[in-house]
């Protein structure tokens, strides 16, 4: 078989060669100009940045950042992860999260908390979504020697170069190293380290998402990141599509004796408005693009499920009410206020623990004489469905009337079945009992006796 070789002109192999080296030198200079961003953040010798040292399991200094800066970006130009963060914040800090204590101990906290340089009840909202962002919060307690207040200051994740641990235990931190402008890093100790309490400034470090063998947290964006950007990129696409839909075609169809004569007529396309009279020899057509955009919303649909999936959120949360009953609904909000409740699980934790922090460095200078108590401070937390109160409030007392038929049964008194109703009863409502306060509550009841209810006098007949 023979191959047709095309002669290549002298004027066109010139040109080819010379947009091919335009190319190239496009292509390696945004390539360069790409990997020379990256390896300056995450060079050692670097001032700017330095590779990250942590556990095992930690990803590079590159994937670190790579993921911290997406992050970022994503919450900051997609309305999809935009809202997937503040849903998080709105419904784990509800309408607060403010740590109370009795005695000494709460009025510390009091006015730790509501001090203007922490604005504790504006600034949790802040830390919550960077939490959600990065996966990590690096906090600096700054504690002034007057009165033993300690002033909180957040740590950008990505100026973190080291955690220093322990050396039997990886899971104490006693140290972190924050990247200077110039010099060498700034070594701050954790609350951990022996010598944390002479310092004037801590740094105290919380983490979601951390796998085991690792010091560093992970965005809750991180597996959605991939899915928002092909959204994005689909949602472009459809765009310019539908911007090319506006345009169209004239097939007009002639016959073929008069086609030259028409060409001539119709050289330019007739203006807006413009009236033709024809025979009916002549036929006009419009011909549009074929968009399919009945076929692509399925893709697109399939696209917004694996950006739910990763956020754990149902679907008409962000008003997608696509094929949603009422049913299907509730069914969905319990998974989501399952998957919410731990995060605002771990959220108390954080202002518990940092509450109990502020206030130990007060009392290691003298400013305030109780001894610290972390059992002593509480944070409340808003439910996150509403639709459990009423749920579990009838399963208390469906189960009360069952565990009352079974005690009128029962042919004499038993302590024992007793405690188990109380516990069974506290269980349902959502309110389990400890075994102290259940013993109280029972020796109470023994003390006082519930007097008898006064008997009604029944009135005589009128005579």
């Amino acid at each position: 078989m023979s191959r047709i070789v095309r002669p290549e002109t002298p004027t066109s192999s010139t040109r080819y060669r010379l947009a091919r080296a335009i190319a190239r030198w496009i292509a390696g200079r945004d390539l360069a100009a790409s990997l020379t961003s990256v390896t300056a953040r995450v060079h050692d010798a670097d001032s700017g940045w330095m590779g990250f040292t942590g556990g095992p399991n930690d990803r590079d200094a590159g994937e670190i950042q790579r993921q911290y800066t997406d992050a970022l970006e994503a919450w900051r130009k997609n309305p999809l992860a935009k809202r997937i963060v503040d849903t998080v914040t709105d419904y784990c800090l509800g309408d607060g999260l403010v740590p109370t204590a009795p005695g000494t101990i709460g009025r510390f906290l009091d006015t730790w908390w509501k001090h203007p340089k922490n604005n504790m009840p504006l600034r949790l909202a802040e830390l919550s979504d960077e939490l959600c962002r990065s996966g990590d919060l690096f906090l600096t307690l700054h504690r002034n020697p007057a009165d033993g207040l300690s002033y909180l200051r957040p740590v950008p994740k990505d100026r973190i170069t080291r955690i220093e641990t322990r050396d039997n235990d990886w899971e104490t931190e006693i140290a972190y190293y924050e990247v200077q402008e110039a010099g060498e890093p700034r070594r701050w100790l954790a609350p951990a380290h022996p010598a944390a309490e002479e310092a004037e400034a801590i740094m105290v470090h919380y983490a979601t998402n951390r796998v085991v063998g690792a010091l560093m947290g992970e965005s809750d964006l991180g597996t959605m990141i991939p899915w928002l950007l092909r959204y994005s990129r689909m949602l472009e696409d459809r765009l310019r599509l539908h911007w090319a839909a506006r345009a169209f075609l004239w097939i007009v169809t002639v016959p073929a004796n008069r086609v030259r004569e028409k060409q001539e007529q119709y050289r330019s396309a007739p203006d807006a408005g413009t009236v033709i009279i024809k025979d009916e020899s002549e036929q006009w057509d419009a011909v549009n693009p074929d968009l399919k955009g009945f076929d692509a919303q399925f893709d697109l649909r399939a696209v917004r499920q694996m950006i739910d999936a990763g956020a754990g959120l149902p679907p008409h949360w962000r008003g997608e009410p696509y094929n949603v009953s009422l049913a299907t609904s509730r069914s969905m909000d319990r998974a989501a206020a399952r998957h919410l409740r731990r995060r605002q699980l771990y959220l108390r934790f954080v202002v518990v623990d940092l509450a109990h922090i502020a206030y130990t460095r007060a009392w290691q200078l003298g400013k305030v004489r109780a001894n610290p108590n972390r059992d002593a401070i509480v944070a409340e937390t808003a439910d996150i469905d509403r639709q459990d109160n009423q749920e579990l409030a009838t399963a208390s007392r469906d189960i009360a009337q069952a565990l009352q038929i079974l005690s009128a049964q029962m042919p004499g008194r038993s302590d024992t079945l007793r405690r188990l109703v109380l516990r069974l009863v506290m269980r349902f409502a959502g309110e389990p009992l400890d075994e102290p306060v259940l013993d109280t509550i029972l020796q109470e009841l023994d003390e006082n006796p519930e007097p008898l209810a006064p008997a009604i006098e029944e009135e005589e007949p009128d005579a």
